[in-house]
C-alpha cells in the first residue's frame, strides 16, 4: 500500500466509522461493519456496510482507489448488497509522482466533500 493510499484509508476508516456511530444514535438497532480490503485491480477498496437485521438487506459506502501508473483515481458510491449504486459519491483523480504536498491538498479536498456527504 502506497503512503497516499494508506493516509486514504486512515482517514476514511475515521470518517466512515463517525458516520456509523452517528446512524446508530438515530437506530440502536442498526449493524455495520467496516473494512477494506485489496487486490491486483484495487490497492484500496474501503466500505461501511449496514443493515437492520441480520438477515436483512444491506447498504454500503464503497470507496474504490485504483492507480493507472499515472494517476490515483478515488470513486465512492452508496450501494445495495447486489452492487446496484443507490448514489454517487466524491470522485477524484489524485497525480502520482509529482509533488507530494500537491498530492495531500488534492486528498484532503476530496476527503472534505466525502465528509460532508456523508
Amino acid at each position: 500500500m502506497t503512503d497516499l493510499v494508506k493516509t486514504l484509508w486512515d482517514h476514511v476508516q475515521v470518517m466512515l466509522a463517525s458516520f456509523a456511530t452517528r446512524l446508530a444514535v438515530d437506530d440502536p438497532t442498526l449493524r455495520h461493519e467496516l473494512g477494506r480490503t485489496s487486490n491486483e485491480a484495487f490497492s484500496l477498496r474501503a466500505y461501511l456496510a449496514l443493515r437492520k437485521r441480520a438477515d436483512g438487506g444491506e447498504v454500503a459506502v464503497t470507496i474504490d482507489v485504483q492507480s493507472d501508473g499515472i494517476r490515483l483515481v478515488v470513486v465512492s458510491d452508496a450501494c445495495t448488497e447486489d452492487g446496484t449504486i443507490i448514489a454517487d459519491g466524491p470522485s477524484a483523480a489524485i497525480p502520482l509522482g509529482g509533488n507530494q504536498p500537491e498530492n495531500e491538498v488534492a486528498l484532503a479536498s476530496w476527503l472534505r466533500v466525502l465528509n460532508s456527504s456523508c
